[in-house]
């Protein structure tokens, strides 16, 4: 057995002797006769293999060899362990293994669930969110990814994939506390950890339903040993673990770096669309949009309102297609400002913070925004069909909802994406951004939306057809 078990009573002695991988260096086959590790899973994906190796180990007699050739790019090929735990109070620790690469297009990443005694989720990581990067030609390195054990856990659910081409050798994967962990936290994270807390305990909406008290506490626990405000990132991920157990599925930390491409530039890759269907229908896409730049909001608004323009001349539309099914969110404002001309304007939906309602006023020029030369479409009177779907997200949602309620407007396809609290940005000092639901939706006439939008016709996918499309497309042509 490798040297590292002899270290393992030390770490753990604090958590469990039970909390501990099984054949964590790979030395043991599943038989004789297999390639394959026991004690691990390894379910066979397209493109890819996996076999223990005896010609390239960190330590003992194997390694784990992932080797990937997918044609498909976004499968991946991973290997889990579940293992128990026992904690008396709540714990940080750290889940480590040392993994070389070679010519790796792509990415590599542990991750690690939290199960209660129910088998239910009350904790997740990923080392990809942690800012652990592993990817290209690197010989054996020590990559560690930090976890929150509560008290209320029972099993970790641990896994690390693979994902494109190249290879990976995973080997000595162990469970470690933290060091210094007597020691009290500094007063930089002290300070950084009370500007998170008190942006969430004063501005988020599901503030009432933590016990802030009990997370003070767990919080006390956590901070003992940090040093650093990167070290701190693990208490601002426990009050989001209370957020989201309190049902808030939407916020979330953008980190420094993505902070300050959302203030340059929009950071999502697609553009809008424009074409003329069949019968005179005039088909718009509108994809999400991360920016905050008024002058990059400004040319996304102005380029869907000319698409719009140019069908509307070029064209006698007899109706709308407003295709928001791709749109994951980002900036609402932006979006719903291009859309102005298929717009009602003024109160097309509200925030809802306890009994006060914030309207959303849609004018001639924008919402949220100013549009120069705001076009207004020939026939304000054709039907508008807005398709929706799982993928309709957060302000992708927002967006949708400005429609609901408009005269000649109905919406098609499936259940949005459920994400229909809300953000609201807040900087923070080391350059971050929280994002924070501090609100709830309503559409124009004050219907509150909790959970999804649910459409006007609910249309089932159906293979190699765009069913959704094609019931829209039946409706505005129609009569009715």
């Amino acid at each position: 057995m490798k040297k590292i078990l002899l270290s393992f009573c030390f770490y753990l002695y604090a958590i469990s002797a039970s909390a501990q991988f099984q054949n964590p260096g790979f030395e043991q086959k599943t038989n004789t006769n297999s390639d394959l590790p026991a004690l691990w899973n390894v379910a066979p994906v397209a493109g890819y293999t996996a076999a223990l190796a005896g010609d390239v180990k960190h330590d003992g007699g194997y390694s784990l060899k992932m080797e990937g050739k997918p044609q498909d790019p976004s499968k991946f090929l991973n290997v889990s362990q579940n293992i128990p735990i026992v904690v008396n109070q709540i714990k940080r620790i750290k889940i480590t293994a040392y993994i070389k690469t070679e010519n790796l297009k792509g990415n590599v990443a542990m991750w690690c669930q939290v199960w209660d005694e129910n088998k239910k989720r009350i904790g997740f990581e990923n080392s990809g969110m942690q800012g652990v990067t592993i990817t290209g030609t690197s010989d054996w390195q020590k990559y560690s990814m930090n976890l929150i054990v509560p008290k209320a856990a029972k099993s970790l659910f641990f896994g690390a994939y693979t994902k494109g081409t190249g290879t990976v050798w995973f080997d000595d994967f162990a469970i470690e506390e933290f060091d210094g962990t007597n020691d009290q936290p500094t007063a930089e994270v002290l300070k950084f950890n009370k500007e998170f807390t008190d942006i969430v305990r004063q501005n988020s909406i599901y503030t009432d339903s933590i016990n802030w008290k009990s997370v003070d506490e767990d919080l006390k626990s956590l901070g003992m040993g940090l040093k650093t405000i990167a070290d701190a990132r693990i208490l601002n991920n426990f009050v989001l673990q209370q957020l989201r157990k309190a049902g808030d599925n939407h916020s979330f930390i953008q980190d420094k770096v993505s902070a300050k491409n959302y203030s340059s530039g929009n950071t999502v890759q697609a553009k809008p669309e424009a074409k003329l269907l069949p019968g005179g229908l005039g088909y718009i896409a509108v994809p999400g949009f991360g920016s905050t730049n008024i002058e990059v909001m400004k040319a996304f608004a102005a380029n869907i309102q000319t698409l719009i323009k140019n069908l509307d001349t070029a064209n006698k539309i007899k109706g709308w297609v407003v295709d928001l099914r791709t749109n994951t969110g980002g900036n609402m404002y932006p979006m719903i400002s291009g859309l102005g001309p298929l717009l009602d304007h003024g109160k097309v939906g509200y925030f809802i913070r306890g009994r006060t309602g914030n309207p959303w006023i849609h004018r001639k020029t924008g919402m949220g925004m100013t549009i120069n030369n705001p076009y207004k479409v020939n026939n304000r009177k054709n039907k508008i069909a807005v398709l929706i779907g799982p993928m309709t997200s957060s302000s992708g949602e927002m967006t949708a909802i400005t429609f609901i309620g408009q005269k000649n407007t109905k919406l098609f396809g499936e259940p949005s994406g459920g994400y229909v609290t809300a953000n609201q940005m807040f900087g923070l000092s080391d350059g971050s951004n929280l994002l924070l639901a501090s609100s709830y939706v309503a559409d124009r006439n004050k219907k509150k939306y909790l959970n999804r939008i649910y459409p006007d016709v609910l249309v089932k996918p159906v293979a190699a057809q765009d069913a959704a499309l094609q019931a829209a497309e039946v409706w505005l042509k129609s009569k009715n």
